[in-house]
């Protein structure tokens, strides 16, 4: 035979063995993936090291060992035993991520009624943030309302901004607020002033990193492009 015409008659060979190697990779891969991040969160990694970006690290080591094994594999089998185990580990990896699929979107709704029945509970309230320093980022002043989640900040540079919250914002200022005990000193450079449901107002001293304060930056931070903004005294 022509030396032309045996590469051309190997072209296809080769082709074809390139595909089976890289179906049986693929088709490994989800289950490599599964199996990686599963071993770690539960055998490899300690608990205070099982962070989401250490197990998806694990994961995707697993992925690629399980294509590595399942291409040497297919490529050691003949033809037809190669695509059986292909068939197989492809089947198996469509399992894994229906079920994969089908926990995140069952964790998912859990979350969104738990999140719903803490929002359903949540009484009417009302505060006020009042600093001393008229820089303080991201508001010198601030005050909320949440029966329509309204709020008016002053914000650096002598602009108030009023605008709406989240119902996440919403949930996350009355945990923080609920938190607070009443009290102020003197002096008092984050003075709060709020009223929950029926109960009395009441006014506490506030440390510079009271969780009432973050969660109020990340409200503002987080709607201040849908906020109306004017200059003090306009």
């Amino acid at each position: 035979m022509p030396v032309g015409e045996a590469g051309r008659a190997a072209r296809p060979k080769q082709a074809s063995t390139a595909f089976r190697l890289a179906a049986a990779a693929l088709a490994a891969s989800p289950v490599g993936f599964a199996g990686g991040a599963l071993l770690s969160a539960r055998l490899l990694l300690p608990p205070e090291a099982a962070s989401g970006l250490a197990i998806a690290a694990c994961g995707l080591f697993g992925a690629i060992v399980g294509a590595l094994v399942a291409g040497g594999a297919a490529l050691s089998l003949s033809p037809r035993a190669g695509r059986w185990l292909t068939l197989v580990v492809g089947g198996a990896s469509f399992a894994v991520l229906v079920y994969l699929v089908r926990d995140f979107v069952v964790d998912r709704m859990a979350q969104n009624r738990a999140f719903d029945a803490a929002y359903a509970a949540v009484p009417a309230f009302a505060f006020t943030v009042a600093t001393e320093d008229p820089y303080r980022r991201p508001f010198s002043q601030l005050a909320y309302e949440s029966t329509e989640h309204a709020y008016s900040a002053v914000r650096p540079g002598g602009w108030r901004c009023a605008g709406n919250g989240r119902r996440q914002d919403h949930v996350a200022l009355f945990e923080a607020l609920r938190r607070v005990s009443p009290g102020a000193g003197e002096p008092c450079p984050r003075r709060l002033e709020w009223r929950i449901g029926d109960d009395a107002a009441a006014s506490a001293c506030l440390p510079e990193d009271a969780p009432l304060l973050a969660a109020a930056a990340t409200m503002t931070e987080a709607t201040a492009r849908r906020a109306s903004c004017r200059r003090l005294g306009e």
